[in-house]
């Protein structure tokens, strides 16, 4: 932008020279650069406007991801145990957030994902429970966008609001906590999946193998499978995987 003014005025059609104009400027002239000016505001203005709202959504997504963590430690520790309702984590997400996978666990169990749920909305702070239908019950606004291949009806959904306004969902098909949505600010919006919503799943984030037999010691909130859950349909929306890797400062490159 600052070599298309520079070759403006070189070429004449902003040079206001004293040597070349003897009572002072042309209205043109005037007009032009105050287009010019204007029109150089408008592309700052837009871009510091879109760095502070990329910003504000990143603090709100680290603080959800935080209590998140918390809350499903607590209930690790208070509870004494890993309940049976994980998945697998994929190669990549070992090597990028540094897990300690010693044998791959069985992810076929969902025994423990019904006990979780409810251990892990408390420990959140639920104050408004949805059990059988999200919309109606009044968790969730009636125009919420689905997401292809994991949150396609709300009807059939359960859904929590936490005291500082988080919903989180769950898609009874897909055996709740190993995929959940999370809304991190709530109703107020823009209630779009990638930039205020965004789904994770519970995955073994430690493993020891004794004896030839693989035991979880820990779990973590991770990424769900991106490829079957389809949720990010526009440039401005991240997938949560970008999402974590930014609030965590991880460099990438998409």
């Amino acid at each position: 932008m600052l070599k298309l003014v520079y070759s403006l005025f070189r070429y004449g059609l902003l040079r206001m020279s004293i040597f070349d104009k003897k009572f002072g400027y042309t209205l043109s002239e005037v007009l032009i650069t105050l287009a010019l000016i204007g029109f150089l505001a408008t592309l700052t203005l837009s871009t510091v406007g879109s760095s502070i709202q990329q910003r504000t959504r990143l603090a709100e997504f680290r603080t959800a991801y935080s209590k998140m963590s918390t809350a499903l430690k607590n209930v690790t520790v208070d509870t004494a145990k890993i309940y049976a309702c994980f998945v697998k984590p994929t190669n990549a997400e070992v090597n990028e957030f540094g897990l300690t996978i010693n044998g791959n666990a069985s992810d076929t169990s969902t025994a423990g994902c019904d006990d979780l749920e409810h251990a892990f909305v408390r420990a959140m702070g639920a104050t408004r429970f949805c059990m059988n239908n999200a919309i109606s019950e009044g968790c969730v606004p009636a125009n919420y966008p689905i997401a292809d291949g994991c949150f396609e009806n709300y009807t059939k959904s359960r859904a929590y609001v936490f005291d500082n306004s988080m919903i989180l969902i769950t898609d009874k098909k897909s055996n709740g906590m190993k995929l959940f949505a999370m809304d991190v600010n709530g109703r107020k919006g823009p209630n779009k999946w990638g930039q205020d919503i965004f789904p994770f799943s519970i995955k073994y984030t430690e493993t020891k193998t004794v004896q030839g037999r693989v035991f979880v010691k820990a779990v973590g909130i991770l990424p769900p499978d991106e490829t079957s859950c389809t949720y990010v349909n526009n440039d401005s929306g991240r997938t949560t995987s970008r999402m974590m890797k930014d609030s965590a400062g991880i460099i990438t490159r998409d």
